[in-house]
Order: C-alpha cells, then sequence, then structure tokens
C-alpha cells in the first residue's frame, strides 16, 4: 500500500481552520467531512454536553465562539448544554474572584445569534467523587459533576505562551473541570484528569493569540486566525506548540503527559504552518522563573504580580498595594524580555530571588520542618508490570545484606555499616519497652516507610491481601525531606522513591521488604530494606531496619567528592543516620502512644496571597537593579520586620531571626 493511501485511511485526530471570524471558521469546520468535529458532535438526540472555555484574563477563549458552539450543539439536537467554568487561584489573586466575574470580563453576554440564553455556571458548585485508581493523586478527591455527567465534554482553551511553561493550552485548560489538589503538582493533576476524565473534543482558539515572554499575563495580541480542533487533548497541545514554534515539552503538563501516554495516532489536516511573527517565551527567562517559583507560594506571587490590573478586576488581592508596587516593577521587565539586555536584567533578578528562595528552603528544611509543605503525589508507576515472583523474592534479595554486614561489629545502639558500590549498607535497632502484641496492633508495619522521619507524603496501593483484607504485596511512593537534610542548602533534591513491598506477618515478627524501582526526580539509586518488629518477650519489642541507600548529591557536592576524604565522610555518614534513625525509631514509639509525630504543614493552595513575602521580593528587587541597573527605577523599602510565608521574621540591615 502507498504512503498516500495508508494517509487516506489514517483517523483523522485533529485539524487546523483558519479565518478572522469565530463563528465562519467554527462552521467551517464543522461542515469539512474530515473534521473531528462531525463524528463528536453527531448522534442520537437528548445527549447533554458541557462546554468549559477558559476565561482567565488577559487572554480570555473568544466570548462570540462560546457562543456560536451552543447554537451548534443545541441545532444538532443535545437537549441540554451546559456552559461551565471556574475561577481559578490565580484569577482571585488578579482581582477576579467568581465565574460571573470571568464571563463579564470575557465579553459572554448570556445570549447566543440565535436568541438562545445560556448561563456560565462555577463548575465547582456541584462535584463528585473522581472516577480514578488508588494510584491516581485524584483519589479521594471530587471533579465537577457537570463534566463526569455529560455524554459529550468540549474543552475550549487559548493559545497564549506561558513564562513557566512555554505556552498553555488544552491540559492547562483542563484543570478547570477539578479543584486543585493541595500539594499536588498541577501537572500530575492535569494527567490524571487527561487519563481518566478526558474531553470529547478540545477546540484551541488561535483567532486572537498572546505572545511574547509571558503572553498568559501580560497580552500581546497578534491575530493567528485560526482554530486548532482535536479528539485528543495531548495531540492538540503537540499541534499547537507547533504552530507556536514551541517544543511540546517546554510545558511540564504536557512532559508529564507524555510520560504517561501517547498522542492519539492519526493525522491532523489543514494548514499547520508556524504563526507568522511568533514570539516565544524564552527559555534562559523560563529557566530562571522556574528556579524562581520552587514554591507554589512564589508561583502565585510571580502570577499575580506579573500583568494587570485585568479587565474587571477589583477588590482584594487585585487591589494590594504591595502586589501593585511588584507589578509596577516586574511587568514591565517580563514585558520586554524577548529585548536581549531587558532579558539579561529579568533573568539575574529572577536568579537573585532563586538564591535567596533556596536559603530560606534550606532554613526550613534544618530548624523548622513544621512549616514545610506536604505533598500528594499518585503512585508514579503500575504495579502489575512487576510479577508476584518480584514482590516474594524481596526477603531473599535483601537477606543478602546480611553477609556484607557480618564483619562489622555489632554495638548495642550504635549503627553497623559499610560501603557497596559508593551506597551505604547499613543496620540499626531499638529496644521499646513495649509488649509485641500490643505494639504491632497499634502500629501497622505495612505503614511503616509513611512513619519514618521527614516523610512528606506519598501513595500506598495494596497488589494482594491475605484472608483478613491486611495487605501482602504492595507498591508505594515516598517523598521526604533531603537527605542529610543540610543539602537542602545547595539545592539538594527532595527524596523520591517508587517502590515494590513485601509485608510478613509471622508469629513473633512482623517485617516491611521494600525495593527502589524508579525514583522520578532522579534523587536515588538505591533506597531498599526491612523495617522490622520483633518479639523480645517479658514486654518488650525491638525495631530495626536494615537496607541499602545511595541519593544524589548536589552539583557542589558531587564536586567535593568525599569519597576521596573518608576520615571527612565517615564522621558525616554516622551522624546523618544516627539522626534519621532515632528520630524514625522516636516515630514508632510515637504512634504507638498515640501522639503527634509527623513533620509539615497541610498544604493551602487557596488560602489569601500572602504579599508580606512580595514586600521582601520588591526590597530585594529595588535593591539588585539599583546595584546592577541603576537607570531602573527602585522603591523605598521600610524598616519594619516582616514575616514571610515559611514564618521566619526579617529585619533591615543584615540582622535576619527565625520567628
Amino acid at each position: 500500500m502507498s504512503a498516500a493511501s495508508r494517509a487516506d485511511q489514517d483517523p483523522v485526530v485533529g485539524c487546523v481552520v483558519r479565518g478572522d471570524d469565530a463563528a465562519t471558521v467554527l462552521l467551517d469546520a464543522v461542515g469539512r467531512r474530515t473534521s473531528p468535529l462531525v463524528g463528536s458532535l453527531s448522534g442520537p438526540a437528548g445527549r447533554r454536553a458541557v462546554v468549559v472555555p477558559a476565561l482567565s484574563q488577559p487572554a480570555p477563549v473568544c466570548a462570540d465562539l462560546v457562543a456560536t458552539l451552543v447554537d451548534l450543539l443545541l441545532d444538532n439536537g443535545f437537549a441540554d448544554v451546559v456552559v461551565g467554568t471556574a475561577a481559578r487561584t490565580g484569577d482571585r489573586d488578579r482581582g477576579l474572584g467568581s465565574v460571573g466575574d470571568l464571563a463579564a470580563a470575557a465579553g459572554c453576554t448570556g445570549r447566543t445569534a440565535a436568541g438562545r440564553d445560556y448561563q456560565v455556571v462555577d463548575l465547582h458548585e456541584h462535584m463528585v467523587p473522581a472516577a480514578v485508581p488508588l494510584s491516581s493523586v485524584l483519589a479521594g478527591h471530587a471533579v465537577a459533576a457537570a463534566w463526569a455527567e455529560a455524554d459529550v465534554r468540549i474543552l475550549l482553551c487559548r493559545s497564549v505562551t506561558d513564562v513557566l511553561d512555554g505556552f498553555a493550552g488544552s491540559l492547562d485548560a483542563l484543570l478547570l473541570v477539578a479543584p486543585g489538589v493541595p500539594g499536588a503538582e498541577p501537572a500530575d493533576v492535569a494527567a490524571d484528569l487527561l487519563q481518566h476524565h478526558p474531553p470529547t473534543l478540545v477546540i484551541a482558539d488561535a483567532l486572537v493569540s498572546s505572545d511574547g515572554p509571558d503572553g498568559r499575563h501580560v497580552l500581546r495580541e497578534l491575530g493567528t486566525q485560526a482554530l486548532v480542533v482535536s479528539t485528543d487533548a495531548l495531540r492538540l497541545d503537540v499541534t499547537l506548540a507547533g504552530l507556536q514554534g514551541e517544543d511540546p515539552a517546554a510545558s511540564r503538563l504536557v512532559q508529564r503527559a507524555l510520560t504517561r501516554q501517547r498522542p492519539a495516532v492519526g493525522r491532523v489536516v489543514g494548514d499547520l504552518t508556524p504563526f507568522p511573527g511568533w514570539v516565544r517565551a524564552h527559555p534562559l527567562v523560563r529557566d530562571a522563573a522556574r528556579r524562581a517559583t520552587t514554591t507554589p507560594d512564589l508561583a502565585r506571587l510571580l502570577a499575580a504580580a506579573t500583568g494587570g490590573p485585568d479587565r474587571g478586576a477589583g477588590g482584594g488581592d487585585g487591589s494590594d498595594a504591595v502586589l501593585g508596587a511588584f507589578r509596577g516593577l516586574l511587568t514591565p521587565l517580563v514585558a520586554a524580555a524577548d529585548d536581549p539586555m531587558a532579558r539579561g536584567v529579568l533573568v539575574g533578578l529572577l536568579g537573585a530571588v532563586s538564591a535567596v528562595a533556596q536559603q530560606v528552603d534550606g532554613w526550613t528544611t534544618t530548624s523548622a520542618k513544621g512549616r514545610v509543605r506536604r505533598v500528594e503525589v499518585p503512585l508514579g508507576f503500575d504495579p502489575s508490570h512487576w510479577e508476584p515472583a518480584s514482590y516474594d523474592e524481596l526477603p531473599e534479595l535483601l537477606g543478602e545484606l546480611d553477609a556484607l554486614l557480618a564483619g562489622v561489629p555489632d554495638v548495642p545502639g550504635a549503627m553497623r555499616w559499610c560501603l557497596l558500590d559508593r551506597s551505604i549498607v547499613f543496620e540499626t535497632t531499638r529496644v521499646v519497652e513495649a509488649p509485641f502484641a500490643d505494639f504491632v496492633a497499634r502500629v501497622d508495619v505495612a505503614q511503616g516507610i509513611s512513619l519514618m522521619a521527614d516523610y512528606l507524603g506519598g501513595r500506598r496501593v495494596p497488589v494482594s491481601a491475605d484472608d483478613s483484607g491486611r495487605p501482602v504485596r504492595q507498591a508505594e511512593r515516598n517523598v521526604y525531606l533531603p537527605q542529610p537534610n543540610y543539602l537542602a542548602h545547595w539545592g539538594g533534591l527532595p527524596i523520591d522513591v517508587c517502590k515494590i513491598e513485601l509485608v510478613q506477618r509471622e508469629q513473633g515478627r512482623h517485617a516491611l521488604h521494600w525495593r527502589t524501582v524508579d525514583s522520578l526526580n532522579g534523587s536515588a539509586t538505591y533506597d531498599d530494606g526491612t523495617l522490622s518488629f520483633t518479639d523480645l518477650g517479658a514486654g518488650r519489642t525491638r525495631l530495626g531496619v536494615r537496607g541499602r541507600q545511595l541519593f544524589t548529591l548536589p552539583a557542589f557536592w558531587q564536586a567535593a567528592d568525599l569519597d576521596r576524604l573518608p576520615e571527612v565522610k565517615d564522621d558525616l555518614v554516622e551522624d546523618a543516620y544516627r539522626r534519621f534513625f532515632s528520630t524514625t525509631f522516636d516515630n514508632l514509639e510515637a504512634c504507638y502512644e498515640g501522639r503527634e509525630f509527623r513533620i509539615g504543614r497541610d498544604a493551602d493552595d487557596e488560602g489569601p496571597l500572602v504579599t508580606q513575602t512580595l514586600q521582601l521580593l520588591l526590597e530585594l528587587a529595588s535593591q539588585w537593579l539599583s546595584q546592577h541597573q541603576p537607570g531602573w527605577t527602585t522603591v523605598t523599602a521600610t524598616p519594619a520586620p516582616v514575616v514571610d510565608v515559611h514564618g521566619f521574621r526579617h529585619f533591615r540591615g543584615g540582622a535576619e531571626a527565625v520567628g
């Protein structure tokens, strides 16, 4: 069969239609025999449809496109058409606090060209549990009922650049159908929505796009005169990125989704020529902005202080005086960042912010663990890819560590350890005054990893269970603070590991065995081990941990290469392990006694914008610019101490204290 014949038989999964009028272009797209709209909108009468447009300022979806789509659906026999969206945290930070505000600012009048009335409703008013497996980051959370229950789901996204993600397309708009999951990365939420609650059809409004360094927040209109349509959200984003001359994986949302699934196979028809005159978000600025926004709080501040004031904004955080001052400084820099000189100033400023943020993170990690933000993550791998024998052989595999430790003296209360190919093989124990039966009744060994020191969050999924319903084989993902903690000052990564595990419950001994199968952020090569509870009789129980670990060091410490200085490294290893496992055993005792022990604070992505931190950044920016670019306007700092979002009190004049 010829290539041309194969192309004719390939399904059409997308199309690009050019034109400058929303209604005309949309109707032209529907009328084309090869359009995905034809199959999506045809079917039996009486079906329900939901239309979800992205209406965030300053570049909302065209209101005429929303109204035309409502008429089109009703004309095609749909009994009910719901138009819904949501006001996200970023919208509220910029002074648009409700769906009504967003709809009014976008020009959605509630009446179509055919004279039909519609209302833009708040998708988050009525929610249902997400239909997802336990491995999903959405497990136990909700999605919009209108989206979950519709027969046809249509997503309308924008064509804009984004300073953090290169561009924002359909996966960004898909986040509207579920409230943010506190502590979770938006990329994980978007990937799980795409997999378990996907749209039927996605339309990218590229009639008038917004390009430049951050078209999502600083409006710079470009008449690109196109609609992009696809039955697959991931394929649409790949197509939209191509039209913008961007790498699809520049978006963290798209990059994460691509690790889970492939874009739909098939043809995208139409004119795929890149948009003339398009200016991308520069990679140097993107990388600098990501380093400066390592926490969600700082990412919110950057988004709120870039661009605006937006149409329809008023009151609340959108009119905050400190936010306004920082916006007046930051927005001109971002708007001009396609100029090499202005870009250099912005990158330097963001680098200064990043350096301060890293040190704040370091101090929080080492001195204020109660303020560290807890996380939610998906499982991150498919446990069914591992045969039951892979779980069952764990005790034997980990038992091989005994031979390595056999020659190491067993000092009561101390840690035995040795080296194996740069990794640390170790064993440590503690005896507690607790009857074994009582201890294992209160402390489930299957949950043992989540009870260890510095645990920030994770996910555990049973794979098989015993006759009592207790997990035997299980899969788990764990996230911890950087180890040792002081590495956070040098940009050390949180320990993020995926594991397969086996639980053994025998007379007089309970044990959890685990093996690392992946580290999604590259923080660990080995984090394997066994946690055991052993009955010693006379009301005593021995707690033991044996394992093998090799974590990735920050660049500075890799260059230092402490393997060449064993007299230094040995002391550091012993101190780090002694601290970690002393705290771990303390946690196990606290769990047995019913005391609170977990570090960190619950994430709150919906809390008020903390502009005290902005004032600190404002002063930093003014000082940096006055030193490096004296021609720029600076803002005079107030002398009063300020408490930032992490709870640290900052004093001018070089003094700083932890509050």
